[in-house]
């Protein structure tokens, strides 16, 4: 109880909104009890309403025009400092079948094929591995390149290639990871969206290291439907990876 109102006040002035603080009242076991006070505090850390230390109920008026006068008054929601750390984003990892259709680019890929989706990002199977479990992580946005992403979706991309690596390492048995990005049409890049490649690596699977890369440059420049994977295979191979993300 001692640090209860006081903690419940002091977010309310903080961000200049309403609290309703539900609280539990009684003895739950031999060490713990706890006290009620549900209360209602105002956008300025007044307490206007509060239940006992019982079962009780208590009511107060929310009044909006209290709200937009304290933060006229008080505009802190001004002082925040995007260029230096960005705009906060909530995590979300959404449904990803809520969404049929996913734009890369000039390419639209099935949801079917996508694995794992966060607030501003998604990981995608690939239709022409250069090794097998050869993925794809790109921004939700279809931004061209690197610098194009805000701090929030560079943030949120890399926390996804973590993942995403941790997950197709583990399923494909790999004991390394290639993860490279083409950015500018001059580096390799053909697909005008910014996107990570995750190569889970084995033993010898490409004998001189180095000609990753060169797979990397021509392996998508003539995908013909003799050469590259059926949407089932893709869906089934998404499907599986899923299971790393519940």
């Amino acid at each position: 109880m001692a640090h209860w109102e006081v903690l419940l006040r002091s977010r309310a002035i903080e961000t200049q909104c309403y609290v309703v603080a539900a609280a539990q009242f009684g003895k739950h076991n031999s060490k713990r009890v706890s006290y009620g006070h549900s209360m209602v505090i105002d956008p300025w850390g007044a307490v206007i309403a509060q239940c006992s230390d019982g079962v009780d109920v208590c009511f107060a008026e929310i009044n909006l025009n209290m709200i937009k006068k304290i933060r006229d008054e008080m505009p802190i929601m001004r002082h925040r400092r995007p260029d230096l750390y960005g705009f906060l984003q909530s995590y979300n990892k959404g449904n990803i079948d809520d969404t049929y259709h996913y734009q890369f680019g000039q390419h639209s890929i099935g949801c079917g094929q996508v694995f794992y989706k966060t607030a501003l990002s998604f990981a995608f199977v690939n239709i022409k591995p250069v090794l097998p479990g050869h993925v794809l992580v790109s921004s939700l946005r279809p931004a061209k390149r690197f610098s194009d992403l805000t701090s929030a979706e560079v943030a949120d991309l890399s926390l996804c290639v973590q993942r995403v690596c941790r997950a197709v390492e583990a399923h494909f048995k790999g004991t390394s990871l290639t993860i490279a990005v083409q950015d500018g049409p001059d580096s390799g890049q053909t697909v005008e969206h910014v996107h990570f490649h995750i190569l889970p690596r084995k033993p010898a699977d490409i004998p001189n290291n180095d000609d990753v890369y060169r797979e990397l440059a021509t392996h998508d420049q003539d995908i013909q439907a003799i050469n590259r994977r059926s949407e089932e295979e893709m869906n089934r191979e998404a499907a599986e990876l899923r299971h790393y993300f519940l």
